[in-house]
């Protein structure tokens, strides 16, 4: 073996182990399960037109190829087109971490969430109150395409506008690479339930928690970080199979393609489970002793519905995946 290619292949195993340590925490693997269980789904022609796509990504070299862990580079050409597939349903957490000029362009922290108040159609807001006045409604934009990223302000805007892009005869192809990997990036998070809303109070949270940020978890992490990490314990390939064996007994004519009722589902498991009587419990008696929020310590009831939920949640985003992805293809 020459130098160039040992050198090579240690630098390939580095980064593995970087992405294996780090990058797959909850938010990479999430979106890597709900990637590869869409995969499954599609036919080979599928695939390939939507790989084709990615390759026109402006940056494929440097966040595609040139990081691509040494077990993928030696496998089928099959499992380098997940990977790669799998691998823009995460880029757009990725562009966090470019140079400026770079994160200018990709990097779009508003697109990932949207604010608890902000309602559309039959939707229902998305904070839970506690011994505060709910906020006023912030009525949405009518459902349709949205023109340009500057209308764009949060997770239902940016998912209808990235599908209008792939679908536009107009957008150049780097726009439709770029389009790709926030849509597979999109419907995975408008399906954890803290993208959808916060706690609000009268005085620690008075314009909301972020979405969980503000609790304090044991362990050093907090309520939003938690559920990010909900499957971080579990053995992936087991996970992957539960999900594709679910997806393969779901009727598609059954799951709805419409992102105002994502939006609500997220939204009703964020006000029944995902803030328990003991945070709101905590937060009043903080409020009332004036004295800082303290750390939560989640029971391992808690700790198993969510991680039920969670894996149920990313089986849903994968099915609408697949299904969104197949009707963006046939324009």
């Amino acid at each position: 073996m020459t130098l160039r290619r040992l050198s090579t292949l240690l630098t390939c195993l580095l980064l593995q182990l970087c992405l294996n340590s780090s990058a797959l925490a909850w938010d990479a693997t999430s979106h890597r399960l709900s990637v590869y269980v869409a995969w499954e789904a599609l036919t080979p022609t599928e695939r390939d037109s939507l790989i084709k796509i990615l390759e026109k990504h402006p940056r494929y070299t440097q966040d595609f190829l040139d990081v691509m862990p040494a077990n993928v580079m030696v496998g089928s050409e099959e499992t380098k087109a997940r990977w790669l597939l799998g691998q823009a349903g995460v880029w757009p957490d990725l562009t966090r971490g470019l140079d400026e000029e770079a994160q200018i362009r990709y990097n779009r922290p508003d697109w990932h969430w949207i604010d608890g108040a902000w309602i559309r159609g039959n939707a229902e807001q998305g904070n839970v109150y506690v011994g505060a006045e709910p906020f006023p409604s912030i009525h949405g934009e009518a459902q349709g395409p949205v023109e340009g990223p500057g209308d764009v302000s949060n997770i239902v805007l940016a998912i209808e506008y990235n599908q209008k892009l792939l679908q536009d005869r107009l957008s150049s192809p780097a726009e439709k690479a770029v389009a790709l990997c926030w849509l597979l990036h999109l419907i995975g998070d408008i399906h954890q339930p803290l993208h959808s809303g916060a706690l609000v109070s009268s005085t620690l949270f008075k314009t909301g928690d972020r979405g969980g940020n503000g609790i304090h978890t044991r362990g050093g992490d907090n309520l939003h970080g938690t559920w990010d990490g909900a499957l971080r314990n579990q053995p992936f390939d087991d996970t992957l199979r539960r999900m594709n064996s679910t997806v393969r007994s779901t009727r598609p004519n059954e799951i709805s393609l419409d992102v105002d009722i994502w939006l609500q589902e997220s939204r009703e498991l964020l006000n029944l489970f995902v803030y328990p009587d003991e945070i709101k419990v905590e937060v009043l008696r903080s409020e009332r002793r004036g004295t800082p929020m303290p750390t939560i310590a989640l029971d391992d009831d808690y700790i198993g519905n969510m991680q039920a939920y969670s894996e149920d949640r990313l089986t849903l985003a994968a099915t609408r995946l697949f299904l969104s992805l197949r009707q963006v293809l046939k324009h």
